[in-house]
């Protein structure tokens, strides 16, 4: 069976009686799709459904209303079946991405449809303008493209090749403007005449009355800059459906005006007319540009050649001279020092100069590169100077580091021998190393050109565009290569990996399961079929794959710990706590290790108090009996190479959610990473030099984490960066230790420098060499605790002076953090307590937070989650961890004092499980009180951005989570006027909103106690005056809360003061010293 992804799957309608398969995706004639699909199926689809685009939430897109069964609703064998039917139409429609943004702003922002006037807003806020105006299209895609990993979860904004996947799913794409014309033909076989005309009756209605002829006029609202931005957003789908650009010179542009609407909304008939007649010239006009564009575009990177069966084979090469054949043979077993033992009786020989060779390629197994330079060098002068020599010399220097020399030589390979394959693949790696990442692409798209066949030029072809996030056309090279080489483990395996990154889990699991068919002991594949198992939450299935994985023979250290966490985390959401334990004391006969694997075992979800207390006790004594035990240790010690790993993979992220004071038990933590870390890493954890007070020159702050990209646990911190930035008195150097990358760290890099440093157990050296050569006055670590690196990093000093902030609100308990910034409304007195670090306290919140962007207005989840309309909804979205069984009864409370209250939650991030077993851990406080669960409180899935955001929406009031509040979510909820009821407790993690709420004056919102909090909720919903003068002030005073310009400025003072004066704990600074000298 084809392999699909679950987002495909929901989308193709299936019509079984035509044997027709639709994909309608939004804003691409998806209602007309609809009707027609209903149509085809025998059944009228009613004028309730009116194929008018800008009327929201049409009926037609009910599944309840058009009745047609999803592809992913049939059954595996009808889903093969249909897939297989050479006869069936499977149709993708598709639109160009430019006309179809166009028409999203202009229907859901310009013609200000309410469903969308939040998303309005937040473009005019932003902006500076009335939130209450229609958006400007250019503001739009300006904002689009800053939140864009946000607001691409709306269906309307994702890009189509998202929604439609691989393209194999489907036999036949049309552009939307074919339909009218192309569609009946391929229907015709497929349907009675009657259906098929009155497909054509409807086809044609639409024409006449609804479709939107925009035609060239899209192109004329894009300015240059806005077509640059339609690039980058959906380059994959111009790409996928051969869509091209027109080129603009300047930012000019012609906007929308009255006149120009016969394009987007029902037109005059006269005006219509009109513009059919120059269509069809326009159409000429696109498609000459869309060819001179693939011309020029072939000229500077030719595209890969078609699949066709391979021919050819590699050349022999590295022939020997007779008499020299066993020294060929040991170099090929690796047996290099007996080359090199050998060679030295060799002087004198008849053919030195490939005596002199061998011993290079000797000298090169050994790592020993430039005595292998030197080698070649003399097999050069002896005048033994073939392709191999040149190549080989090309390698030596490319791993010295000399890649101009590297790039010379290969070239001279080439010219001796064109089709060499590997010295194309080597030099485009040069050319790569060297930061010329067009001329590695141009080579390797040359070869494979003349050289289709050419199996390992289409694996570092799909490599590069891997690196490059050019995931689609990666896919194409990759397939290039497994159709020459289709038993290449490493390429199926490094598809599965885009196919990954596209999302489409489906196709990359079957991608590792290729590999695996091909070799059972394949590790990479196996340890990425479980880490995907576990993003679909098939956690039983995961573990069972990592159960394989842990059996493998000739694991590494680091590949023993990925397998036994693999376990131990699958366990933790099975709800399978004792086998974790059982697991790690079973791990090896050294207590190092397993005290060290216990440490792993901390259950996601308690199943009542007094586990919470045990778990805590049991992993207390664990690090108390681990530290000491680590004392002394040393690299020799036989079990330190697995702690070191454990150091990498373990984060103890879920201790905090016992929500007690951590402070003694992160100092405990950091000492034993402490105590692991410094056998390889001591030279990263000296004293830095503090620079002199007198110091003039710009201070350098760096801000430090595995999450620089859109991430709750970092992006907060650009606020705090904003009175610094583009300030002569800073330097901003942002370092993302994490792998990924996305708009937001393209937001960090624009403060300054930006470094992608992903750190690895085996080799951090070289990265954290660099952030020491940067010379940082202060380095700012965003969210330790929620990413191994950034645990392993925060026990390092790579900065005189280090702090951290509030992503993760516990203290980092390490002496080489010295400072925690937080907020003064967060940190009432004797707070300090809770801190192994001095805590500074900013103003109010301590956040100088953006206005959250909001998408649509919640109307829509009525029907997507069946929710009452007619009772008030009471939210609390937060993480499911973040629920200690002592709070379950507030809910039950409140639904027995008001009974018409809904309460909803919000799906787990892993298994399923989770959620079912926090229900039923609450279902007894509701039957205590005679109520039904069902009948109040309902968990929902997960939620993407745009209905997270809508929910606040539609929502009476949030509940917020006792002990750890919401901390975005409180601002999200405030950003829409939507009240919250909390209580604040004794650390920083359980007063996020009552600092939120004392900046806005209203302690009405703020509990005394548990009981209080209760009454609160209660009487925000039986107090209707009381209910609308909470809103009014919210909605009047919530500007308060964002873009507060007085934290940026004291956090700029902060930077001053901490970076010239020395911290008064942890592990001081050495004396200061003017480091100019």
């Amino acid at each position: 069976m084809t392999a699909v992804g679950a987002l495909e799957r929901s989308l193709v309608l299936v019509i079984a009686e035509g044997r027709w398969c639709v994909a309608p995706v939004p804003k691409v004639a998806s209602t007309l799709l609809k009707r027609l699909a209903v149509i085809a199926s025998g059944r009228e689809p009613g004028e309730r459904a009116s194929v008018g685009e800008t009327r929201p939430a049409l009926a037609i897109h009910r599944s309840d209303v058009h009745q047609l069964p999803a592809l992913a609703q049939l059954s595996q064998q009808q889903q093969e079946q249909l897939l297989a039917d050479p006869h069936g139409l499977r149709l993708a429609v598709t639109r160009h991405p430019g006309e179809r943004l166009l028409s999203f702003w202009h229907d859901k922002l310009h013609l200000a449809d309410p469903a969308y006037a939040p998303l309005n807003a937040s473009v005019q806020l932003s902006r500076g303008r009335d939130g209450e105006e229609a958006c400007r299209f250019s503001d739009f895609l300006a904002y689009l493209e800053e939140h864009w990993q946000l607001l691409q979860s709306d269906g309307h904004l994702r890009p189509q090749r998202q929604w439609l996947g691989e393209a194999e799913l489907f036999n036949q794409r049309l552009d939307r403007d074919q339909l009218i014309k192309d569609l009946p033909p391929l229907l015709e076989p497929l349907l009675p005449s009657e259906r098929l005309q009155r497909i054509q009756q409807e086809l044609q209605r639409y024409d006449d009355q609804f479709r939107q002829r925009l035609a060239k006029r899209w192109q004329d609202a894009y300015s240059k800059d806005g077509l640059a931005r339609l690039e980058r957003l959906y380059g994959a789908d111009l790409e996928a459906y051969g869509y091209g650009l027109p080129r603009r010179r300047g930012d000019k542009v012609r906007p929308l005006a009255a006149l120009d609407t016969d394009a987007l909304v029902d037109p005059l008939q006269q005006l219509r007319d009109r513009h059919l007649q120059i269509a069809g010239l326009q159409q000429q006009l696109l498609e000459a540009q869309q060819q001179l564009s693939a011309a020029q575009q072939a000229l500077q990177l030719p595209p890969l050649p078609s699949i066709d069966p391979p021919q050819g084979q590699w050349p022999a090469h590295n022939s020997p001279e007779s008499g020299l054949a066993h020294l060929y043979e040991a170099i090929s077993q690796n047996r290099s020092q007996e080359v090199l033992d050998q060679v030295a009786s060799l002087h004198g020989h008849p053919h030195a100069g490939e005596v002199a060779y061998l011993a290079g390629l000797a000298h090169a197994q050994l790592g020993q590169h430039e005595l292998a330079l030197r080698a070649y060098e003399q097999a050069q002068a002896a005048g033994f100077l073939t392709p191999y020599v040149l190549f080989n010399g090309g390698n030596a220097c490319r791993a010295v580091g000399n890649n101009v020399e590297a790039i010379r030589l290969y070239r001279e390979a080439l010219e001796q021998f064109p089709s060499f394959h590997e010295a194309h693949i080597n030099l485009s790696q040069a050319y790569l190393n060297a930061g010329d990442r067009d001329a590695a692409e141009r080579q390797l798209r040359l070869l494979l050109r003349d050289q289709p066949t050419a199996y390992q030029a289409a694996f570092a072809l799909g490599n590069l565009l891997r690196e490059l996030k050019r995931d689609a056309e990666s896919v194409e090279a990759f397939r290039l290569c497994l159709e020459h080489a289709p038993n290449y483990a490493d390429a199926w395996n490094n598809l599965g990996l885009v196919y990954g990154a596209l999302k489409q889990s489906a196709a990359a699991m079957a991608s590792y399961r290729q590999a695996l068919a091909i070799d059972a002991n394949f590790k990479p594949s196996r340890q990425n079929l479980a880490q995907v198992l576990i993003q679909e939450k098939r956690h039983a299935d995961a573990l069972e794959q990592f159960e394989l994985f842990s059996g493998l023979a000739s694991l590494t250290p680091v590949e023993t710990v990925v397998g036994l966490q693999g376990r131990i985390a699958c366990l933790m959401e099975l709800d399978r706590y004792q086998d974790g334990l059982l697991i790690a004391d079973a791990v090896s006969e050294d207590k190092r290790l397993q005290l060290m694997a216990r440490l792993h075992v901390l259950p996601v979800l308690y199943s009542d108090d007094q586990q919470v207390a045990e778990v805590r006790r049991r992993w207390s004594d664990d690090a108390h009996e681990l530290y000491a035990l680590l004392e002394g240790i040393n690299q020799d010690d036989d079990a330190w190479p697995e702690l070191y790993a454990h150091a990498w993979s373990l984060t103890n992220f879920y201790l905090a959610y016992q929500m007690d004071n951590d402070r003694p038990l992160q100092e405990l933590y950091a000492g034993i990473l402490d105590r692991i870390l410094r056998p390889k890493l001591a030279q990263f954890m000296q004293p830095r030099p503090q620079r002199d007070p007198g110091d003039s020159r710009p201070l350098r702050v760096g801000v430090i984490s595995p999450h620089l990209i859109n991430h709750n646990g970092s992006i907060w911190a650009l606020g705090w960066l904003e009175a610094i930035a583009g300030n002569s008195g800073y330097e901003i150097v942002s370092y993302n230790i994490g792998e990924s990358e996305d708009s937001g760290s393209e937001r960090f890099a624009a403060l300054g420098t930006y470094r992608h440093l992903p750190l690895k157990p085996d080799n951090p050296e070289p990265m954290l060499q660099q952030i020491l050569d940067d010379q940082l006055d202060l380095l700012l670590f965003t969210d330790i605790g929620m990413h191994a690196a950034s645990k392993v990093t925060s026990v390092l000093q790579l900065a005189p002076v280090q702090g951290q902030g509030w992503g993760h609100p516990i203290s980092s308990g390490s002496r080489t953090i010295h400072y925690y910034f937080s907020g003064e409304g967060m940190e009432p007195p004797g707070n300090e307590a809770h801190y192994s670090e001095t805590l500074y306290r900013l103003p109010k919140t301590g956040l100088n937070y953006e206005t959250p962007a909001a998408i649509h207005d919640g109307q829509l989840l009525f029907e997507k989650f069946d929710l009452p309309r007619d009772r008030p909804i009471l939210n609390s979205l937060q993480s499911t961890f973040k629920y200690l069984p002592r709070n379950d009864w507030t809910f039950a409370e409140i639904a027995k004092r008001h009974p018409e209250a809904f309460i909803v939650l919000v799906g787990h991030m892993g298994s399923n499980s989770i959620c079912d077993r926090l229900y039923e851990r609450m279902r007894p406080h509701f039957e205590h009180r005679n109520l039904v669960i069902e009948e109040h409180l309902r968990i929902l899935p997960r939620l993407d951005y745009g209905d997270f955001m809508g929910l606040f929406a539609i929502s009476h009031h949030t509940i917020d989570t006792i002990d750890w509040n919401g901390g975005n979510s409180s601002m999200q909820s405030f950003s829409l006027d939507c009240p919250v009821v909390t209580l604040p407790t004794e650390f920083m993690r359980g007063r996020h909103t009552v600092s939120m709420l004392e900046v806005l004056e209203l302690p009405e919102l703020i509990a005394k106690d548990v009981d209080d909090y209760v009454a609160i909720s209660v009487r925000l919903l039986q107090d209707a005056a009381f209910y609308a003068e909470m809103k009014q002030r919210i909605g009047e005073r919530k500007q308060r809360l964002f873009h507060d310009k007085s934290v940026a400025v004291a956090f700029q003072t902060a930077v001053e003061t901490v970076c010239r004066q020395r911290p008064a704990v942890g592990q001081l600074p050495l004396e200061s010293q003017d480091l100019a000298a």
